[in-house]
């Protein structure tokens, strides 16, 4: 971790506003950037720095925080400052992790609906349990039409000579209703791989 203890000639940075601050402390990140620290740059008047240095909303920090928006605290937090510093500087730059988590949801409804918790999680690199709290949350449970497993293309599945966890992830639903929904089918329509199946 570099750090500087005085202000070192011609070190200096503009911040996300355009204001140019002269550096007094770098921290290295495991991001790829440093975490700036300084004094808003002197005038002509005289020096600016004045007190302990502050953090600089530097545009390599307004990148990262924006890039994870829906991330957990842990990781949004995951940086060499205090916490209350860096809620501050989130705060003034217009980040919030509950408003963020909810408008991305609620900006993808649509996938919500159509997709199973575990595809939405996927197809947009998003941890599976939160993804299926906001569909319940915005869509409500998804009730699927009266015998809706008789489908060729989920008998299909439910036939494959796979594990019932595998064809659980497939169809979106528990490796206990797989379960179920195999011995239905080995009822009604018997099948001798079934009960093989059964034992997955």
């Amino acid at each position: 971790m570099k750090r500087y203890k005085y202000p070192p000639s011609g070190v200096q940075v503009w911040d996300v506003d355009h204001d140019l601050w002269d550096v007094r402390e770098a921290r290295a990140t495991k991001h790829g950037f440093d975490l700036l620290f300084g004094s808003p740059a002197s005038t002509p008047l005289g020096s600016a720095i004045t007190g302990l240095p502050r953090l600089i909303s530097t545009p390599a920090l307004r990148d990262y925080w924006e890039q994870n928006r829906t991330k957990r605290h842990g990781e949004v937090f995951d940086l060499p400052a205090g916490r209350t510093t860096l809620k501050r500087a989130r705060k003034r730059l217009g980040f919030n992790v509950v408003d963020d988590t909810e408008a991305f949801f609620r900006r993808r409804k649509g996938d919500l609906k159509k997709l199973s918790a575990r595809k939405f999680a996927e197809k947009h690199e998003v941890d599976f349990h939160v993804a299926m709290a906001w569909r319940l949350r915005l869509v409500g449970r998804k009730a699927r039409p009266l015998g809706w497993w008789r489908d060729e293309s989920v008998l299909a599945i439910l036939r494959q000579p796979i594990t019932h966890r595998e064809a659980g992830e497939q169809l979106g639903i528990k490796t206990s209703h797989v379960h179920r929904l195999r011995v239905r089918m080995q009822a009604e329509f018997g099948s001798g791989e079934t009960e093989l199946l059964l034992a997955a």
